[in-house]
């Protein structure tokens, strides 16, 4: 990985966050992804896959576990009075439509294929996609790819084997998926589904905890008429469960566990109570002819209510990243989804013996009747329940915008890693405060369940549809299946799909038009944000200097030299290199400054330059990043020492000390690339034990620092940070009098200066990283040197 924000270990599962050490004796990360590492497989199942399973239940299946509360009053049957055969009908398009989606294509198919380096949703597919093209975003490593090792890329003096214009995916075998046309369009289309799916998710994330605990709270008036702060209660219980995000989610889902198991275990109990007590006959349902029979007679507009039985699925697969699949498979089929289907045939069961509960079927089917012990316990159940559905979408939320941050599609926002055991256990704060606004605004908007649900569904449809698109894609193109069997995939999920769709354009003038809203907003600002940032990356891989035009006394290549499996550079090994390799500080270099061609002064002393990706410190052996450029143009001095350093989170929870720094010169005499790298449990923090370790596997610095003309003074070290302003291109070189073209540019203008800039600017922690208690201290070793960047 590339790009994770600012990451942050969570205290809770213990996590050794210690940075301390160099690398001695091994020298790259495995090539592929480093997997966390999982208990043995002898006991595996017993250890792992069924705890897992039972903490995923607290997590991903509240949202589905719920439905049964609003699903068949929702339903719009052939009948302004639903007859028998209508009820038996509606269940059994319930039944084949949560088995086809979930539990075949979902369950079966997507969590198989579609999830990335372990992590699940729409961005995964898209990643996996991006990474076999070779067609992700400029400069970002993708998850799950295999790596370059950093001593190779910190040594190499060649450009050849660059990185970043290495062997394309093109000069593979010339068939029509190698076109570059077509894997040009493949490109941008699967980018932006992939954004829209997204979007579809996050809007999602709006109305699924207004929905579930709107239903739960409602249930209250159902034995006390008269109760009136339904919606009050309902901000109360959402505010609660925003709040206690920050405690992770592996502590929430094991406490929120147990009452899903009990919610669940009290549908199976309401379910049989009610098919064994009224209508045993109910499981004819399962046969399709009565699917279709509805269909005929009532169209497809019965899919608007009966699909809210499948609306937390993709929050399902995006939530894998946090449990795992198996753990996730497990306890859907062989728990959660015989418990829903005995509640919806139960409900049914009662409801064709009592016509007049379709207006609350859950709470009027609860055996006892209403008011009764059963009652309550059920109603206290739901509400629980309803609160960890939410906490599905959540997690769903969290994990998608994670990936995105580490794709460079979304603002740098801190990720918090709440566990060691899986990589895509993370907390948002940032978020989290977001989308608990929005949640209480949109639940203060509708007031009413019923209203949400009259509005529910379109998105989550749309969704279904973009899922399947990308899982053809990447069928085509990532695991070359038949085009045949590609296209049949297609054809058997995609127009059951498209009809939910239109059955659910019906709902936008009753309040649909919302999360599409939402869902536009969203996908907008990714759009945006990943045209500026490509904008952005390109300025800094063109502004990075030649060495030869900032030294141009400096134009024989460096001879690489053999850090002999990640061991410093020894004397030795400076000596074995070519007298006519480098240039010799004494031969007094001449700078290209912005006053002319001047000597290079140099003093006792070393120079940190934080570069703010790997990819700006690596990417060419011959290239130098801007800001040094900017600093040597304009002092036309340097220290004696120069380190250019990049931080790098890895795949694994935690950097072994001896492996933390990677340290390789440069083809300037005393200048090295520095990698520091982190787990993604770590704080990426530089201390100043770290920091020691780092100044003395440099070569010279502790003959530098205690030679006899020093009087005992330790050797100056300043570190060197950019905080240059972004600003977008003004174009007064090029005037014009055409109206769209000036409207044009002064969108142009505005979104990069008045969005994209400040948001740029708050998210990057110039300097943050890098703890220096005493100020007076920080304020002499911390250089932040500016500049104006056009794009």
């Amino acid at each position: 990985m590339s790009k994770t924000g600012q990451t942050i270990s969570s205290q809770n599962d213990g996590a050794d966050s210690t940075m301390t050490g160099i690398v001695s004796d091994i020298d790259e990360e495995p090539a592929g992804p480093m997997e966390v590492p999982q208990p043995k497989k002898n006991n595996s199942f017993w250890r792992y896959t069924l705890p897992a399973a039972f903490s995923s239940l607290g997590a991903i299946y509240g949202d589905l576990g719920t439905s049964p509360l609003y699903v068949l009053n929702s339903v719009k049957y052939p009948h302004q009075d639903p007859t028998e055969r209508d009820i038996v009908c509606a269940v059994s398009v319930i039944f084949w439509v949560f088995t086809l989606i979930v539990i075949i294509k979902y369950v079966t198919i997507v969590l198989f294929f579609g999830p990335n380096n372990g992590e699940g949703g729409q961005v995964a597919i898209y990643a996996k996609i991006a990474r076999h093209l070779k067609i992700g975003p400029k400069g970002v490593t993708i998850p799950g790819s295999p790596e370059k090792s950093d001593l190779e890329l910190i040594t190499r003096q060649d450009t050849v084997s660059s990185f970043v214009s290495g062997g394309s995916f093109m000069k593979s075998s010339g068939t029509w998926k190698q076109n570059p046309t077509v894997v040009k369009v493949v490109s941008f289309v699967v980018l932006t589904v992939c954004f829209l799916g997204c979007s579809l998710v996050i809007s999602d994330g709006l109305l699924t905890p207004t929905t579930s605990v709107l239903s739960a709270i409602a249930g209250i008036q159902i034995a006390k008429p008269d109760f009136n702060n339904v919606l009050a209660v309902s901000e109360v219980v959402l505010l609660v469960l925003f709040v206690i995000q920050q405690f992770g989610s592996h502590r929430i889902s094991f406490t929120f566990a147990p009452i899903i198991t009990l919610w669940l275990i009290g549908l199976i109990v309401c379910g049989l109570y009610n098919i064994i007590k009224y209508e045993p006959g109910i499981f004819k349902a399962i046969s399709p002819h009565f699917a279709i029979e509805i269909l005929k007679a009532g169209g497809i507009d019965v899919f608007s209510g009966c699909m809210l039985a499948i609306t937390g699925v993709e929050a399902m697969f995006a939530d894998v990243g946090h449990f795992g699949r198996a753990p996730v498979q497990l306890a859907l089929t062989c728990f959660v989804y015989p418990a829903l289907m005995l509640c919806y045939f139960g409900q049914a069961a009662y409801i064709i013996h009592h016509p007049d509960a379709l207006s609350n079927p859950f709470f009027y089917s609860i055996p006892g009747g209403t008011n009764s012990a059963p009652y309550w316990i059920m109603f206290v159940l739901a509400t629980l329940s309803t609160i960890i559905a939410s906490q599905a979408l959540i997690l769903g939320v969290f994990s998608i915008l994670s990936q995105l941050i580490n794709l460079d599609c979304f603002p740098n926002f801190t990720i918090v890693h709440v566990s060691s055991s899986y990589k895509g256990k993370v907390y948002l704060p940032m978020v989290n405060w977001m989308l608990m606004v929005g949640v209480l605004c949109t639940t203060a908007g509708f007031k009413n369940s019923n209203n949400v649900t009259a509005a529910y569904g379109l998105g989550i449809t749309l969704d279904l549809c973009l899922t399947t698109f990308l899982l053809t894609v990447c069928f085509i193109f990532v695991y070359e299946f038949n085009i045949f069997v590609s296209v049949f995939f297609l054809l058997v999920f995609l127009p059951l799909e498209i009809i939910m769709v239109v059955s659910n354009l019906k709902k936008i003038e009753h309040g649909a038009w919302f999360p599409i809203m939402m869902a536009g907003i969203c996908f907008s600002f990714l759009c945006f944000w990943r045209w500026a940032r490509a904008r952005k990356v390109d300025h800094e891989f063109s502004s990075r200097a030649r060495i030869d035009n900032v030294f141009p006394s400096l134009r024989r290549a460096a001879q690489t030299v053999d850090l002999g499996r990640g061991r410093s550079p020894t004397r030795k090994d400076e000596e074995e290199s070519t007298e006519e390799s480098v240039a010799e500080w004494n031969e007094n270099l001449i700078v290209n400054s912005k006053f002319g061609e001047l000597p290079l002064k140099t003093y006792d002393g070393v120079a940190i330059i934080h570069c703010e990706s790997s990819y700006q410190n690596l990417m060419s052996p011959n290239t130098v990043p801007e800001l040094y450029q900017r600093v040597v143009s304009s002092f036309a001095s340097l220290p004696r020492i120069v380190i250019f350093c990049s931080k790098r989170a890895l795949s694994v929870p935690v950097v072994p000390e001896d492996e933390r720094v990677l340290l390789g010169p440069t083809k300037i005499q005393g200048h090295y690339r520095c990698v520091l790298r982190y787990g993604f449990t770590e704080a990426m923090v530089i201390d100043k034990e770290l920091m020691q370790h780092i100044l003395r596997s440099v070569p010279g610095y502790v003959e530098l620092n205690d030679s006899p003309h020093r009087d005992k003074m330790p050797v100056s070290v300043l570190h060197v940070f950019d905080k240059s302003v972004v600003k977008s291109h003004t174009y007064s070189s090029d005037p014009t009098r055409n109206v769209f073209k000036k409207a044009r540019r002064w969108v142009r203008i505005f979104a990069i200066e008045r969005i994209f800039s400040p948001i740029t600017s708050i998210f990057n922690f110039h300097g943050q990283y890098l703890k220096i208690e005493d100020e007076a201290e920080e304020a002499q070793r911390k250089l932040f040197v500016g500049g104006v960047v056009r794009i």
